[in-house]
């Protein structure tokens, strides 16, 4: 059910992207955008066998409508073609010119429906050396230069958790997509109702992530490296305690109150060595970023935090101005109060296992039209009958035959 109060109520998306790049999608069908999912015949890659819906596809696909469609064939290009002149938006992430050979790319979209927008999300963009070059999330890291600062500086890099290249890729096609959206309606600043097409690089996405790394190299000269959970001052890190690790910054990145109030808190806990750290020299930032400095710390503040759990360290230490969190697990963050009483984690009926799914929400609010979850994730070609027989006109019999040619 779509939600006409939301802010892309109207608005119909077709998604044609594989792995996490549906998420992008989903970001639009959060905010009230009919989406429907394109699988091919046989379901996307993404579902496992054994299951009609894959925990991945919970996440990225919820929202979403699913039909099957063999685009390879004449007869699923034509029926693409007819579901792209009644659409707004078109994601996909096929090989550069995939689309134009199959003779459905921008141009012949564009055609039937000159409002369409393409937003065409592959590893290294439409042009240059690179273009056709196939990725994984993996490599896509490692393309993008964030690999390199993975890690401990004695080892090789390592990625972060999950498929966070693909994810940044999918987060910039949909703001892209906004911001065609806006500019085709903004007819008060010459807005003409036209697409565009929009060309998403992910090797260009993650070197975005980069932040002031590139800069640092331009103006500098120097290279940043990896520094791991590697303390780089006495203070600020990261810090094993009862349970598990706490971060805090406390020191130079901090304010010198924060790090006064640490060594205080340690002090009047009568932990060895913490009346030692009152001393004139540690509100020295030189030797809190010294060798020395960083160890004798990081022993009295093991010693104080071995007997404190993580939750006991966050609460008291926010309590007294201090910047310090608790390295959450995902079993932490289902159970964080703050994500709890904020609502972030909704529950949707899944039709397709017939059970309750708790699944995180969208991770903002829109006070006038919020962005809702609506539905789970649906098994693949749930919706081809709405599509093709009460939309399109295809009757039963057509449907039935092109089921059994394998074109849907």
């Amino acid at each position: 059910m779509q939600n006409s109060n939301a802010a892309l109520s109207g608005i119909r998306v077709l998604d044609l992207a594989d792995n996490a790049v549906a998420y992008a999608s989903r970001l639009l069908a959060d905010l009230g955008a009919e989406v429907i999912r394109i699988e091919p015949p046989r379901g996307n890659a993404s579902r496992r066998q054994d299951e009609a819906v894959s925990c991945a596809d919970a996440f990225w696909n919820a929202n979403k409508k699913s039909i099957t469609l063999d685009l390879g064939c004449a007869d699923g290009r034509r029926l693409f073609g007819d579901l792209a002149a009644k659409s707004d938006v078109v994601i996909e992430t096929f090989a550069p010119g995939t689309l134009s050979a199959w003779g459905t790319g921008y141009e012949t979209m564009k055609e039937r429906n000159p409002g369409i927008i393409l937003v065409s999300v592959t590893p290294y963009g439409q042009t240059g050396p690179c273009a056709k070059f196939r990725a994984t999330d993996l490599t896509l890291l490692a393309a993008g230069g964030l690999l390199s600062l993975g890690g401990y500086p004695e080892t090789g890099p390592v990625a972060v958790a999950g498929e966070q290249g693909y994810l940044a890729a999918a987060i910039f096609g949909a703001v892209a997509a906004l911001k065609a959206l806006l500019e085709r309606q903004d007819t008060k600043n010459g807005g003409t109702n036209q697409g565009q097409w929009l060309d998403v690089s992910g090797q260009e996405c993650i070197a975005f992530a980069l932040e002031d790394a590139i800069p640092e190299w331009y103006l500098n000269g120097s290279i940043r490296t990896r520094t791991g959970d590697q303390a780089r001052e006495a203070g600020t890190g990261v810090y094993p305690c009862r349970d598990g690790h706490i971060s805090m910054v406390a020191g130079r990145l901090g304010t010198a109150k924060a790090f006064k109030t640490l060594v205080h808190w340690i002090a009047e806990s009568g932990t060895q060595g913490g009346n030692d750290l009152l001393d004139e020299r540690w509100q020295d930032f030189k030797f809190r970023q010294s060798p020395d400095g960083i160890a004798c710390f990081a022993e009295v503040f093991g010693a104080f935090c071995a007997t404190r759990s993580k939750q006991e360290l966050y609460r008291e230490g926010q309590a007294r101005q201090i910047a310090i969190a608790p390295v959450n697990t995902v079993a932490d963050i289902v159970d964080d109060p703050q994500l709890r009483a904020n609502g972030y984690f909704q529950s949707l009926h899944d039709e397709a296992r017939d059970r309750e799914l708790t699944v995180p929400g969208p991770p903002y609010r829109l006070a006038r039209t919020p962005a809702t979850l609506r539905s789970a994730a649906p098994a693949s070609g749930a919706h081809n009958r709405a599509v093709y027989v009460d939309e399109l006109g295809l009757s039963e019999g057509d449907l039935c035959a092109l089921t059994s040619a394998g074109v849907v």
